[in-house]
């Protein structure tokens, strides 16, 4: 079992936030000991799809569903060309773009239903913002991200998407955003071609990719450029005022 405080979550939410990936033979008491100890007001914990029996002991302690997380794989990513529409260009990040990554990604985040989003005690503006400040990370710490790709529009920032290196030769996909103005010039699309071409040049054969199992249009893109489903998750949340169910 790994457990750890959120700060950013702590930041933008004003309460004490654990997160948690649990197994099937992790101890749910443990984990609220855990929280207990550390004053935890929110726990946000994520378990296995195939865990059912680990899902519902999260249940009966309190928890609650507030998504289902698919991950999708591409083992042999395509590094050729990523053709974008005329007028449109692409460059990596530096930290000078990291409040216009920031607007952007407040306004393609708004109204997202992410797990933030679908508890009721989070301001959704808030719940917004969670994305923004992580995009605007992204491009000041390497710690967050190792590259943030963007695509261009008369000497503006119009989509992006975070990359970050996992273990041996992998790399992940973590944020995507293309400006409602710009939506349905195939944008996304481009960013997943420009993202496998960052991992092919780096030697990272295989990229990975996630987003809520509600997200259908996303996955056809995925599934569309070779990509495959992999592992999914549920996420739940418990506030520890609350009394369990």
């Amino acid at each position: 079992m790994h457990i750890a405080l959120s700060d950013i979550d702590r930041q933008r939410f004003g309460v004490t936030v654990a997160k948690t990936t649990l197994a099937g033979g992790d101890a749910v008491a443990a984990v609220m000991d855990w929280c207990a100890d550390a004053a935890v007001a929110l726990l946000i914990a994520r378990c296995p799809t195939t865990e059912l029996a680990l899902a519902q002991r999260l249940e009966q302690a309190g928890c609650f569903l507030t998504d289902t997380l698919v991950y999708y794989r591409k083992q042999a990513v395509d590094a050729g060309a990523a053709p974008l529409p005329d007028g449109y260009s692409t460059r990596l990040a530096t930290p000078a773009d990291a409040d216009a990554v920031e607007r952007l990604a407040g306004a393609t985040f708004a109204g997202y239903l992410g797990h933030y989003h679908t508890d009721a005690r989070l301001r959704a503006a808030d719940a917004d913002l969670v994305y923004s400040s992580w995009a605007a990370s992204s491009c000041r710490s390497p710690a967050v991200a190792d590259a943030v790709v963007l695509i261009e529009h008369a000497g503006g920032i119009v989509a992006f998407a975070t990359l970050k290196t996992l273990a041996d030769d992998r790399f992940e996909g973590v944020l995507f955003g293309v400006h409602p103005a710009h939506q349905g010039k195939r944008l996304y699309q481009a960013l997943m071609r420009l993202a496998q071409q960052w991992g092919g040049a780096r030697a990272l054969a295989t990229m990975v990719v996630s987003t809520q199992v509600t997200n259908v249009a996303v996955q056809k893109v995925w599934c569309r450029q070779g990509f495959e489903p992999s592992d999914s998750f549920y996420t739940f949340h418990k506030w520890f005022d609350a009394p369990a169910r």
